[in-house]
């Protein structure tokens, strides 16, 4: 997934990162990812299920990306996979450039069909002022 939060601290007023997860009430298959990949964390859902979720850069480029490289997914979310994949790869470059930022943006309301956001790229780039950067 690619998550955008608002924060004020920064000079376009909002921080673009990636992340992957998945959940599951039992958590034994999700442990077996965990285990394989070396990478993530486990916590307990609201559903009293569970997520295995990496939050790392790094971990996302040199884990999580390969392995689905090596075993690819099918159907929609092969798309979302490559989109998400390319998010990772412009994200792991350091500081995005406006072009760049603007391109993350658009993969991600490209991803799930949509899905629902309570940031959208419109409102995201209408509100961020590029003559307000130093």
């Amino acid at each position: 997934m690619l998550v955008c939060r608002e924060c004020r601290d920064r000079p376009r007023g909002f921080r673009v990162s990636a992340a992957f997860n998945v959940s599951q009430q039992d958590r034994a298959p999700l442990d077996l990812f965990r285990d394989t990949l070396g990478v993530g964390t486990m916590r307990r859902a609201g559903n009293g299920g569970w997520y295995w979720e990496v939050n790392r850069l790094s971990d996302l480029a040199n884990s999580i990306v390969p392995f689905f490289e090596r075993f690819p997914l099918v159907g929609s979310k092969r798309q979302d996979f490559e989109r998400w994949r390319s998010a990772v790869a412009l994200l792991e470059r350091g500081r995005l450039s406006d072009a760049d930022f603007a391109t993350v943006l658009a993969l991600r309301e490209r991803m799930n069909r949509g899905g629902k956001r309570r940031h959208r790229m419109h409102g995201i780039l209408r509100d961020y002022t590029p003559s307000s950067l130093p």
